[in-house]
């Protein structure tokens, strides 16, 4: 993942810490824990990895068995493949039943709208492939989570009214988290409240980008009592930084949680990837031991 990277020279001088929360957080959550307490899930973005053979899979895992292996030690993960084309039926349906082979019934995909939706068409005039998207997801059946959308870098507040439309011809019951990258949606007031006032109206999530490049991204606005962080850490000398921006994204999610806060979706990313099992790892075992998630701990060898 390119989004956010920073010069390791200039790594050093970057202030970690995580902005106060946001104006619409406070109105979000009611002030006291969920009667239902919080769900967690700690996923990653692939699981095609052969350099992960030996480390975070058992020796001589063949290809085919990747995903099996994966939904083994996490319980979800971030399904990009649908961002690059919708993926067939029988694509999905091989995935599900990959995962049911892993005996995980807890495990979710959270799949990424079709950049043939978000970025070719740009949100507009494209109920169809919608439509066509949604129905391959169908296929994930028990396994399927919320989607993301993911907007272009250059989708800026101008285009404002498409995303408006296209919320709201999303079908109810269809959960959605958005991703917005350009800076005005951040830096220009009146753009940052029509944006999470429309999320909270229609009840869509925002998804909280911690890339150390673009800190504006991390906008701590929760339009729904849902998190969805997508961290991208700087791994290799700089994994220990990495920990410790992890330690205080669980400070943080727990006064959350305290006050409200239903679940937790938190992705981990390195910007090669190669680490990326190391930092779920270390992400699970805070949320056990801090926060009482839950989740089985990732054996990393």
């Amino acid at each position: 993942m390119e989004f956010g990277r920073a010069e390791l020279s200039a790594i050093k001088d970057i202030d970690f810490s995580l902005p106060a929360d946001g104006r619409i957080t406070s109105r979000t959550l009611p002030g006291y824990p969920s009667p239902n307490g919080c769900k967690f899930h700690v996923g990653m973005g692939k699981w095609g990895r052969k350099e992960w053979v030996g480390e975070f899979y058992p020796p001589m895992t063949r290809e085919r068995d990747f995903l099996t292996e994966y939904s083994k030690r996490l319980d979800s993960i971030e399904l990009n493949a649908a961002f690059y084309s919708i993926p067939s039926p029988e694509d999905v349906r091989r995935w599900k039943e990959n995962v049911k082979a892993s005996g995980n019934k807890n495990f979710l995909f959270f799949p990424k709208v079709s950049r043939s939706i978000s970025h070719i068409k740009r949100l507009e005039d494209c109920d169809f492939l919608v439509k066509i998207y949604l129905e391959a997801m169908a296929e994930l059946g028990e396994y399927r989570g919320p989607s993301f959308l993911q907007v272009s870098d250059n989708f800026n507040p101008k285009y404002f009214e498409s995303l408006k439309n296209f919320l709201e011809s999303w079908p109810t019951g269809e959960k959605l988290f958005v991703e917005v990258r350009h800076s005005e949606w951040f830096s220009d007031t009146a753009s940052r409240i029509k944006l999470f006032d429309l999320l909270a109206k229609h009840q869509v999530g925002s998804v909280m980008t911690d890339a150390s490049a673009r800190r504006d991204c991390l906008h701590m606005e929760l339009p729904t009592p849902e998190l969805f962080v997508r961290f991208i850490g700087n791994g290799g000398t700089h994994t220990d930084s990495d920990f410790l921006r992890v330690d205080e994204w669980v400070d943080r999610i727990s006064s959350w949680i305290d006050n409200g806060l239903e679940t937790v979706n938190f992705f981990c990313h390195q910007h090669d990837e190669v680490g990326s099992f190391e930092l779920g790892a270390y992400v699970t075992e805070q949320v056990n031991k801090k926060l009482g998630a839950g989740l089985p701990s990732i054996p990393v060898s």
